[in-house]
């Protein structure tokens, strides 16, 4: 926009430029036109008698040439003689160059009375009947062509600047509303990326509906490659659980070495499948833009589960803020697996209570499940997410919690961090991107 404003500047002081200059040029030739026609006019009017002296028929026509130092003088001049001029010259006399001939008409610029600047036309001529040549001479003020210069130029001059804001007006304008569609179309983008639609609207431009219909054309085919992804994941889950089961079910079944063997690494076989299966079904949902969940209900259906089971824990839920705006860019269900593992480690080593909150902060959601158990020395807090790493063995489980909650946080571009709960137990802080909301 800024360089449509600067060209249209540029192109106006241009075009304002050849105006002046043509307009100039044709005042100029007009001015010179009326002074010659005043030159052949005084000569025309001229005679000589027989003394030698110059006289005419009739008075020129416009009055200002009688009128002292009014900017309107004649002359004739001859060589030795006593110049004949008008009474506007009064005492004063122009200063023509005799020893220069003008044949015909010879325009200058010369200073007359009172320093006025004249335009002059010089022409030498005979008058019949006499061998004298006489240098006719006719001189006008420039201030009156000048005068109309400057009105011509002031004008010009506002004439252009009212017509130059016009434009850029309108340059504006027309680049606000010839771009609003495209605004539309990136607000439009913006609701399917937050969840809030699925394709663009219907009602663009004619010119900006094809775009449209591509972009909803690639939205519906980016879609049916994540349905068939999740497809083929689904089988291949099938297909592998099925022997899987039967492996672990035949080494429960023999007693030995090797049937501990099978069945130790059919189990290990089992739990890869599963996490990658589900790394895989994560980075499917993250792709299709429209996932979108409230963060409140899970939480509090979680609590309410984990309440049933550890009877002797008080499990609380404290969500901070607006709740309409605690949603969380991520499927219900890795929600769940993510802050379920965390409740649930929370509940089994707490003492008496376990307080979860929930707030958010610019694009992020910040959950956090504080109890009041023994806690994790810092030393230690970076191997507890390691697959399979446990730092009690009396304690039931099988060391995939925690490692589960942070594959599920990075895939979704989150964090996990483990600190200390004051005055003691231990504090997860969970950091999961949220569904962005217009202001």
């Amino acid at each position: 926009m800024s360089y449509s404003a600067v060209w249209t500047f540029f192109a106006l002081m241009f075009g304002g430029y050849l105006l002046s200059l043509t307009f100039k040029e044709t005042i100029e030739d007009n001015f010179d036109e009326r002074l010659n026609g005043l030159l052949e006019n005084l000569i025309g009017i001229s005679s000589s008698n027989s003394d030698g002296q110059v006289s005419f028929y009739r008075a020129m026509v416009d009055p200002r040439f009688e009128q002292p130092y009014s900017g309107w003088y004649w002359q004739i001049s001859a060589e030795d003689q006593e110049p004949f001029r008008s009474r506007s010259l009064w005492d004063q006399s122009l200063e023509p160059n005799l020893q220069n001939p003008a044949f015909q008409s010879r325009f200058s610029f010369i200073f007359g009375p009172e320093d006025q600047h004249l335009r002059m036309v010089e022409k030498d001529v005979a008058i019949p009947g006499d061998p004298t040549i006489f240098r006719f001479t006719v001189a006008i003020d420039r201030s009156e062509i000048n005068g109309q210069l400057d009105q011509f130029d002031n004008i010009l001059i506002y004439s252009l600047s009212a017509l130059g804001l016009g434009l850029i007006a309108a340059s504006f304008l027309q680049i606000y509303l010839g771009l609003k569609p495209l605004r539309n179309i990136r607000l439009s983008l913006q609701k399917i990326r937050t969840g809030e639609a699925v394709h663009l609207p219907e009602d663009f431009p004619t010119e900006i509906q094809p775009l449209a219909d591509e972009l909803n054309a690639l939205l519906d085919h980016n879609n049916q490659i994540i349905d068939r992804s999740r497809t083929q994941v689904g089988n291949l889950a099938h297909a592998l659980k099925t022997p899987l089961a039967i492996l672990s079910n035949e080494s429960a079944l023999n007693k030995g070495a090797l049937s501990e063997l099978v069945g130790k690494q059919s189990e290990m076989m089992r739990r890869q499948v599963d996490h990658y299966l589900r790394r895989a079904r994560v980075v499917a949902s993250i792709k299709v833009m429209t996932s979108r969940t409230e963060i409140v209900p899970v939480l509090q259906d979680i609590c309410r589960a984990m309440t049933r089971i550890y009877r002797d824990k008080k499990i609380s839920f404290l969500p901070t803020g607006d709740q309409s705006r605690l949603l969380f860019r991520g499927e219900r269900q890795d929600l769940e697996e993510m802050v379920g593992n965390l409740i649930e480690n929370a509940a089994k080593w707490s003492k008496s209570k376990v307080v979860i909150s929930c707030m958010r902060e610019g694009e992020l959601i910040f959950i956090q499940v504080a109890d009041d158990g023994p806690g994790i020395d810092k030393e230690a807090r970076d191997s507890v997410f390691m697959r399979g790493e446990r730092l009690d063995e009396n304690t039931p489980g099988t060391g995939l919690g925690l490692s589960i909650v942070k594959d599920l946080t990075g895939l979704y571009g989150g964090k996990i961090y483990l600190m200390d709960n004051e005055p003691h137990g231990l504090l997860a802080r969970l950091s999961l991107p949220a569904v962005y909301i217009s202001p």
